[in-house]
């Protein structure tokens, strides 16, 4: 058996899934010879809401006596349900779409919870009230504020498309439906949440080409089993190996893939992977023994 490593020197610039690893000189693989993983180290680094999985944006409208639009942008991020209600207070403060109630406490008008009972996020929406009932609160406009308080209650709205939606467990669209809602909205995920975009990394192998699997070079499933930024060491007590498909190499191209053959954005190229090769020789003499 040989072996062969794999590690952050190897990965391809640009690339954000790929490592090439290339051979001192041209390797001829015949009918029989086999590969598997031996062992990998790899870090949890992948994000869940970024821009290429285009789930990092929502617009917010704010129904004041002028409407106005809002599209908020999120940075490339791992995000929870309380992260996201962070980001949205922040933008909240940002853009003065808030008030402070009569113990200086700022009041906003939306928020994102973790419905852990319903296995759901509850997006709770609350009506923008008018001058007199504002005052009556002991609401106050903080400094800068352009708007001003409609002639009737109305609620903020949210517009997400099909992948923010499932992040949070919502079907694309505008929640409330209406511009004119005047009560409080405790609304509930339509659909399961996935806020674990990434659940596994997959490899390829550049030196498969299976008939049985799609892609055909499929090779190695590496479960996530730590959180972000956690390292993940993976160490099988008996080797898989795969058949490798008779050609003439020059270099091992390894892949990364989600669960669902999505390209995997890796934020940390840091890996070591060690690849056992059996030639059709050793097999052979192993069986005869």
């Amino acid at each position: 058996m040989r072996t062969i490593i794999i590690n952050s020197s190897d990965y391809v610039a640009g690339s954000v899934n790929q490592y090439t690893y290339n051979f001192p000189s041209t390797v001829k693989f015949g009918d029989g010879d086999q590969i598997g993983v031996a062992g990998i180290s790899i870090y949890n680094s992948t994000f869940n809401i970024t821009s290429l999985l285009g789930n990092n944006s929502f617009t917010f409208i704010w129904n004041a006596a002028a409407q106005t639009t809002f599209t908020f942008t999120i940075p490339n991020s791992y995000m929870s349900v309380s992260d996201l209600n962070f980001f949205l207070q922040q933008q909240c403060i940002l853009n003065n779409l808030y008030v402070t109630n009569a113990s200086s406490q700022n009041v906003y008008f939306m928020e994102f919870v973790v419905n852990a009972p319903r296995y759901a996020v509850s997006l709770n929406i609350y009506p923008l009230p008018t001058s007199a009932t504002a005052t009556s609160l002991g609401y106050t406009q903080p400094s800068g504020a352009t708007w001003s308080y409609p002639t009737s209650a109305k609620c903020p709205q949210i517009t997400f498309n099909t992948a923010f939606g499932s992040l949070i467990g919502y079907t694309a669209g505008t929640y409330p439906t209406s511009a004119s809602t005047s009560t409080t909205q405790n609304l509930v995920s339509n659909i399961t949440p996935n806020l674990n975009v990434v659940d596994s990394y997959i490899m390829t192998c550049s030196l498969l080409n299976s008939p049985y699997s799609t892609p055909s070079d499929s090779f190695y499933t590496i479960p996530l089993s730590s959180g972000l930024g956690s390292l993940i060491a993976v160490n099988p007590s008996q080797i898989v190996f795969n058949s490798i498909a008779p050609n003439n190499y020059q270099s091992i191209t390894i892949r990364f893939f989600d669960q669902n053959f999505n390209t995997l954005q890796m934020n940390d190229h840091q890996l070591t992977l060690t690849l056992a090769i059996l030639e059709k020789r050793e097999i052979d003499s192993t069986k005869k023994m």
